[in-house]
């Protein structure tokens, strides 16, 4: 249980240095068996320790582990665990450049390899007020077909098969946006058409990096 935790830990650290979120904002999980172990409330991704995260039951939703509560989205997190046996790990984070651009209305696609290579399936979920039920219900089911879900008025939220998974989605996405707004501010973003998206997805060298990836390699 205590790598599950450290790991978690170590990557709260990574979306902290990669101006991810600000203050306390944002939240992630991972997978231990049945135990979900949870961003406290109120804590920033760089001040946790492994002893102030929050065991949840998947299956009852009830804390188990840890004396802090649990991040307010705890039941979001559960829904898309529950709608996704495969997900080992849950990362929302606020993300400015791609909270920016999704709220404007923009769909984010891909320009370059790494949206083709990383993301996996993607979605847009329209705003639905946090820490409801009705978003933890609104992300379950948007997950069991999304890995990478651009929210609305809020922020995006990467399903992993580890964190390292999670943790490049969330990455990736914000330096798309960025890319987007760069290419926006000078001229008229071209996106990758269908044929050429598959095209990536079909390469050898794309199929080893996803492989490592899932491998946490």
């Amino acid at each position: 249980m205590a790598n599950v935790r450290d790991e978690l830990v170590r990557y709260g650290k990574k979306i902290a240095q990669a101006g991810l979120v600000a203050g306390a904002g944002g939240n992630i999980s991972a997978r231990d068996e049945n135990l979900i172990w949870m961003k406290p409330s109120g804590f920033a991704m760089d001040d946790m320790t492994p002893e102030d995260l929050c065991g949840m039951d998947v299956d009852s939703g009830k804390q188990v582990e840890g004396q802090n509560r649990p991040t307010s989205e705890v039941n979001m997190h559960l829904a898309i665990y529950r709608s996704r046996p495969d997900a080992m790990a849950v990362f929302h984070t606020h993300s400015p450049w791609a909270s920016g651009v999704i709220t404007a209305g923009v769909e984010l696609r891909p320009m370059f390899a790494e949206f083709v290579n990383d993301l996996g399936r993607t979605g847009t979920v329209p705003y639905v007020t946090p820490t409801t039920q009705g978003l933890a219900d609104a992300m379950g089911e948007k997950a069991k077909d999304c890995d990478t879900i651009f929210m609305v008025n809020h922020g995006v939220l990467a399903v992993g098969v580890n964190v390292k998974q999670a943790f490049y989605r969330v990455l990736v996405v914000e330096d798309a946006a960025k890319s987007f707004v760069a290419a926006a501010s000078v001229g008229k973003p071209i996106f990758f058409t269908r044929e050429q998206v598959d095209e990536i997805l079909s390469l050898d060298a794309v199929k080893y990096r996803t492989k490592m990836m899932e491998e946490g390699k």
